[in-house]
């Protein structure tokens, strides 16, 4: 029959994506990466299930199959010969090749119209979800699209296969091809519910210190040092999810969507390991504050307050974890219908808990409301991916998220120096801040606290631009990704001018929102044109550590955060304690 061939084929092996460090990927955490390599033709392939290459990792199986496949190698030297196709054949579909365009004999439309009912019939068995096409997966997309096209080819004789794929591409990383305009309009939808969960998350800590704050001034101490101590200690749970930045996007850019289900798993299994020892350093907590705080009662009540954050800290864990799932998705906004829920809520459950003369608490209940809240966070996530969207990359627990955690740990470690070192390097400056008096400490926290909420713009910048990046290097689009890099510090420089702007032109009315004190006030105003060079150059550095997670070299981005921060921040201590710089 012309124009038309069956035939069992598999997928060849790609070169190295150049410039993206792919090769790098692969022989660096070859238990983890997931890729999906395009097969080179002069003709189209419309792919019925995809057959991926074979490789010796055993985190991939299929069907008990003895042979082992992974969706890993751009260049590695895998390969199947002759006899190992023909024992695989009986594990996976065949690719039906078609020419580029089907044009003629009514005979060849007749066969196209057999073959299609065929395969509509094959389908109907292999389906379980109708709507699982819709999240990237190309062969039952391409397949119904197909057979929209055969109803009507019985009017015309003609079928292009270029229009008939022409929809797919919008939803494939692999051959979707986005100019700068259209990618930049895309990151900035991502992005901007990213920043309004950004905004909400920093108002939580906050609000314990708004209400527990007018107790007494050594319910204040307690809350604020309470409030920093587990800020530090939950940003390693978020450097510990920046892997997830890596695999989870890159796993379904290429296609193989349980595998952004497992790596969560993994990863928060991983982190609720770790949090037993972070957990007992909380209960303890009274043992080291005491040797740095002189006031008794502050040590006991920040030890009180961290004793029952303990019971907050598997579902924070969790909903840090399960935004990064949703986030590989494409889905960005579900975090913030959640918190527009529970923000209000716990402002709710702070006064009724604080200070309700029927259920208050007094102190404790600061600590109890926030661990009401990380759990509503968690649950209503749960329900949001079940019952709306998200539940198609979940495939349970499954027994392979119990392997490869020291690969996991090489993707870990650095994320946990990138996030905890900028924590760090700001209490610390807070601390030496101190020494010089009120006035300077004032004016440290309030500098401190407005950089840090501005700094959650180019952050949330970041997370898009790492997602989609990611994305593209899963489905092995270079171009793709390429621009994705460029649109992201472009849109950088932009936030960057803009945050900078904002320190720089309006301090006057800043630091009026924060004090009266004019002697504060003339500090702050002085300091900010140096701030607002800070802060320009940190919303590039942001969204360019965005761009190592994707291409999982957070290690690179640790480096530089640890000289950047600490070795920097040695020399302004040098400066200011033997040389006198104060500023």
């Amino acid at each position: 029959m012309s124009g038309l061939q069956l035939e069992n084929s598999h997928t060849p092996n790609t070169p190295t994506i150049k410039g993206l460090g792919k090769h790098r990927l692969v022989a660096r955490f070859p238990n983890l990466l997931t890729s999906n390599n395009v097969a080179i033709n002069k003709r189209r392939k419309i792919p019925l299930t995809f057959l991926p290459p074979s490789t010796n990792s055993p985190l991939f199986r299929y069907n008990n199959d003895a042979d082992q496949r992974s969706f890993l190698s751009l260049c590695s030297g895998s390969h199947l010969d002759e006899g190992e196709c023909r024992s695989d054949n009986e594990s996976v579909s065949t690719f039906r090749s078609l020419p580029s365009n089907l044009d003629g004999t009514d005979d060849e439309i007749e066969s196209i119209s057999q073959w299609l009912d065929e395969e509509r019939e094959r389908q109907s068995f292999l389906s379980t979800d109708d709507n699982f096409a819709t999240y990237g997966a190309t062969d039952d997309t391409n397949l119904s699209i197909l057979q929209s096209h055969e109803r009507r080819s019985r009017k015309s004789s003609i079928i292009s296969i270029e229009d008939v794929l022409k929809e797919t591409e919008e939803e494939n990383f692999s051959l979707e091809t986005p100019n700068i305009l259209i990618e930049m309009k895309r990151l900035a939808r991502y992005s901007i519910p990213l920043i309004v969960t950004f905004f909400l998350e920093q108002i939580f800590s906050l609000v314990c210190v708004v209400f527990v704050g007018h107790l007494g001034k050594e319910e204040l101490a307690a809350v604020s040092m309470a409030s920093m101590t587990s800020t530090i200690v939950l940003a390693i749970f978020e450097g510990i999810a920046t892997s997830l930045d890596t695999l989870c996007p890159q796993a379904y850019g290429a296609g193989q969507y349980k595998y952004v289900g497992i790596h969560t798993l993994r990863c928060s299994l991983f982190s609720l390991c770790v949090f037993i020892p972070a957990a007992l350093v909380w209960y303890f907590s009274g043992c080291f504050l005491s040797r740095i705080i002189d006031d008794q009662k502050v040590v006991a009540l920040t030890q009180q307050f961290l004793r029952i954050l303990i019971f907050g800290g598997p579902p924070y864990i969790l909903f840090e974890n399960g935004k990064r799932f949703l986030q590989a998705q494409g889905i960005f906004d579900a975090a913030t219908y959640i918190l527009f829920i529970t923000a209000p809520l716990n402002l709710f459950m702070n006064w009724v808990l604080v200070y309700s003369s029927f259920f208050g608490l007094g102190y404790i209940g600061a600590p109890i409301a926030s661990v009401i809240n990380f759990w509503m966070m968690f649950l209503l996530l749960v329900l949001y991916v079940k019952y709306i969207e998200g539940s198609e990359c979940w495939s349970g627990f499954s027994a392979e998220a119990l392997y490869y955690w020291f690969d996991l740990s090489k993707l870990a470690i650095p994320g946990i120096v990138m996030i905890v070192a900028e924590s760090l390097a700001y209490e610390i400056l807070t601390l030496f801040a101190s020494k010089f008096g009120t006035s300077a400490l004032a004016t440290q926290s309030a500098l401190s606290s407005i950089v840090s909420l501005l700094y959650m713009i180019p952050f949330a910048i970041s997370v898009a631009s790492s997602t989609r990046i990611a994305n593209f290097v899963g489905g092995e689009n270079v171009n793709s990704a390429k621009t994705a890099i460029n649109v992201g510090y472009l849109l950088a420089a932009i936030i960057a001018a803009f945050n900078a702007s904002i320190i720089f032109y309006a301090s006057q009315y800043i630091a009026l929102l924060f004090t009266e004190d004019q002697e504060v006030i003339k500090m702050f105003v002085s300091l900010s044109p140096i701030v607002a060079f800070f802060v320009m150059l940190d919303s590039i550095a942001c969204v360019a550590n965005g761009v190592l997670r994707a291409l999982a070299m957070q290690a690179i981005g640790g480096a530089i955060s640890l000289v950047g921060y600490y070795i920097l921040c040695a020399i302004s201590i040098i400066l200011r304690f033997y040389y006198g710089y104060e500023t």
